[in-house]
This record gives C-alpha cells, sequence and structure tokens, in this order.
C-alpha cells in the first residue's frame, strides 16, 4: 500500500512551520547572528617555536600527558600562581626521533590541541 501526499512535493518538512521565540523574546524579534569566529587551530600559542608542530592557543587543558610522551620539546606556560595553565612546543623536532616523539605527543593529545601544519609526506602519513 502506497501513501502519497501531494501536499509533501510543494513544501519541506518542518518541525515548526515558523520560528519559534526563546523564552522572553519577543515573538518578531530577528534571529541572533553570532559573528564568524575562525577555527581555532589557526591561532597558534605565541610561546610556540616557529615551525609546523604547534599548540592551539586557549585549546590546552593542562594535562601534562604530551610532556610525557615528548619531553624535549614541550613546554610550560606559568599563570601569575606558578601552576601549569598552558603547554607549547618550546623546541620543533629535528632529529627522527623527535619528530616520532611529536607526533606520539600530537596522537596522545587528550583533547586535540597539538597540530601539525607542514606539508611532509611522511608525518602527515604517521598522522592520519
Amino acid at each position: 500500500m502506497k501513501i502519497w501526499w501531494p501536499w509533501r512535493r510543494k513544501r519541506t518538512l518542518t518541525l515548526f512551520e515558523e520560528r519559534v521565540p526563546w523564552l522572553g523574546e519577543a515573538p518578531d524579534a530577528k534571529p541572533i547572528r553570532l559573528a564568524p569566529q575562525g577555527p581555532a587551530y589557526l591561532q597558534r600559542h605565541p610561546l610556540n617555536a616557529a615551525g609546523p608542530f604547534y599548540v592551539g592557543h586557549g585549546e590546552c587543558m593542562a594535562c601534562g600527558y604530551p610532556h610525557v610522551l615528548a619531553p624535549d620539546l614541550m613546554g610550560w606556560e606559568l599563570d601569575r600562581q606558578g601552576r601549569y595553565s598552558h603547554c607549547y612546543f618550546r623546541k620543533q623536532p629535528v632529529t627522527s626521533q623527535e619528530i616520532e616523539q611529536a607526533v606520539h605527543a600530537i596522537h596522545g593529545s587528550c583533547c586535540g590541541a597539538l597540530h601539525y601544519a607542514g606539508s611532509d609526506r611522511e608525518i602527515l602519513k604517521r598522522l592520519s
């Protein structure tokens, strides 16, 4: 048995026929449009060493795990009370062992704050 609704072709099915205002909002109010924000991965932490490996600004949760995986490459930014507040790449990897540590640190980052913006195919292949 087929059911055909002729009105379905004329309009799309929606949950509401019109915009439903929020609680306390005027019924004829225009929807709020937020200014577009750039992707967080484009904003590097200012203490990162210049290079393709970086930590996104404001993305670190200070878990400390990347420091365990790459102790020679990672550094801590301290807040006013002397507590760890944000990690960063204090040194870019040069040797194959350091690149391996950086790749492991990116994979081990619990919140995805560590990034690679280079074009080395081997590193990109290991990160995928």
